[in-house]
């Protein structure tokens, strides 16, 4: 059997997800990133995206995260997301229509616009939908 973790996905609702898995990855602030067995301790900050979950039986589970924080301490790995979405959960075409709103709505503020950052969190958001809901068809 190959090396786990102890992984734990927990959002303001309760807990999403809590048992061994083999490699986590998901997406910070610096780009997407991966947690193996006994990997060394540490935090950061999540940023939406897709968080995978690749189980010890080789099967993978993905969820939209948007936002929160992750965090490894003695070979365990926490996520405390603000919220996760199963790709089941997911509209693709919805999320399609969600992505060409967001991109709109982005690409005519100024950098410097206060609600920029909100704007690129809901432009990337809706861009993991898309790609959630296209794992969901490619996995049947």
């Amino acid at each position: 059997m190959a090396s786990t973790f102890p992984f734990r996905l927990v959002t303001p609702t309760g807990i999403v997800f809590e048992g061994d898995a083999a490699e986590v990855s998901a997406v910070g602030p610096l780009g997407e990133f991966g947690v193996l067995p006994e990997h060394i301790n540490f935090i950061t900050s999540l940023v939406p995206g897709v968080l995978e979950a690749q189980l010890p039986d080789g099967s993978k589970m993905h969820w939209v995260v948007s936002g929160g924080l992750a965090e490894v301490k003695d070979s365990v790995l926490t996520v405390l997301a603000s919220s996760a979405e199963s790709p089941e959960t997911i509209d693709a075409s919805a999320a399609k229509t969600q992505v060409q709103e967001a991109d709109e709505k982005f690409s005519t503020m100024s950098f410097y616009d206060p609600n920029y950052p909100a704007a690129q969190d809901a432009l990337k958001l809706a861009e993991a939908r898309v790609e959630a809901s296209a794992l969901k068809t490619s996995s049947r």
